[in-house]
């Protein structure tokens, strides 16, 4: 005759750490990424339109009987990208430098998973984990190809440069590009100031002009070289003609991407997602010395106008 075994697993009501899920999502999607200076479309659950009105002429010669002019209302559909966080740490690692920070500070910290540690040691976890979404999503926004069969996070969306290597309105103002360095920037940076629209070109304070990290380098050596004495003990600024330079740490090598702030869209829900992380102290239910933290958000980027856009170094795609 079979036996039936019955086990009491006992759970600790420690084992579920919780944090303000709002405050976590908020911080992680909406923190200093280069989505922060796009247009933000947040509670964006599905596909959404975004509208856009482009004005044709619309003086005409005066007369008494009334004659509209043809204007283009149009919209974009965009959908966003659904993640999950799931991520495993073992307590010891975590615990490490965790104790590195405590330590700085000047206390003893006892025993890292109770007492008064406890709330320190959660936020501790929660920052560390969002710095690494913050950085794969910065990577993302930029660099996704849900066709690059990579075998990782940069497959699961598609990101402004494979869309705009798609885009067919932007002709001449799609630059081949070359390897920048500080001998050619400037003139790299000429080619790309050319190509803004004229109508565009007074709006400098609306223009966002995102580089890569070593298209800014490039720069800051040949103003150094132009002006030793001024910036051999300072950073050279960022600022072009007149535009600021703004540095993407998510775009690749030797690309830029010019066009009005407002044409960059980041998509977001921030009202379903708010409830959907927790996170798990193994030890308090299989034993295991481990943390899990568990989670979903949804994250897109697009963008509208493509006649009001310059790029450099992304090639065609068709």
């Amino acid at each position: 005759m079979a036996k039936k075994y019955l086990f009491d697993l006992s759970v600790a009501s420690s084992a579920l750490l919780q944090v303000n899920p709002k405050e976590f999502y908020a911080k992680t999607l909406l923190s200093d990424r280069s989505t922060s200076l796009f247009r933000q479309m947040v509670n964006v659950k599905e596909k959404t339109k975004v509208a856009n009105v482009l004005f044709a002429d619309v003086l005409q010669e005066a007369d008494c009987d009334f004659a509209a002019t043809n204007q283009n209302l149009s919209a974009k559909e965009m959908e966003p990208c659904k993640f999950n966080i799931g991520v495993e740490l073992c307590q010891w690692d975590l615990e490490s430098s965790f104790l590195a920070d405590w330590m700085k500070a000047g206390s003893a910290p006892g025993d890292f998973m109770s007492g008064g540690n406890m709330a320190a040691f959660a936020t501790h976890f929660y920052d560390q984990l969002s710095k690494k979404v913050n950085e794969e999503l910065e990577i993302l926004t930029f660099q996704g190809d849900t066709g690059g069969a990579t075998s990782t996070y940069l497959d699961l969306c598609d990101g402004l440069e494979k869309q705009l290597a798609f885009e067919t309105e932007l002709g001449d103002r799609r630059i081949v590009g070359t390897t920048i360095t500080s001998s050619n920037v400037v003139a790299q940076l000429t080619l790309a100031y050319n190509q803004i629209p004229k109508a565009l070109r007074k709006k400098k304070g609306e223009i966002l002009w995102l580089i890569s990290p070593e298209v800014a380098d490039a720069y800051r050596l040949a103003v150094a070289t132009a002006s030793a004495e001024t910036y051999v003990v300072k950073d050279a600024e960022l600022k072009f003609l007149g535009y600021s330079l703004t540095v993407a740490e998510g775009i690749s090598d030797n690309v830029m991407i010019v066009s009005l702030k407002n044409n960059f869209i980041f998509l977001t829900d921030l009202v379903s997602d708010q409830e959907a992380i927790q996170t798990i102290d193994m030890s308090k239910t299989t034993g295991d010395r481990k943390i899990r933290a568990l989670g979903s958000f949804k994250f897109g980027v697009n963008y509208v106008n493509p006649s009001e856009f310059v790029t450099y170094g992304i090639a065609a795609q068709s």
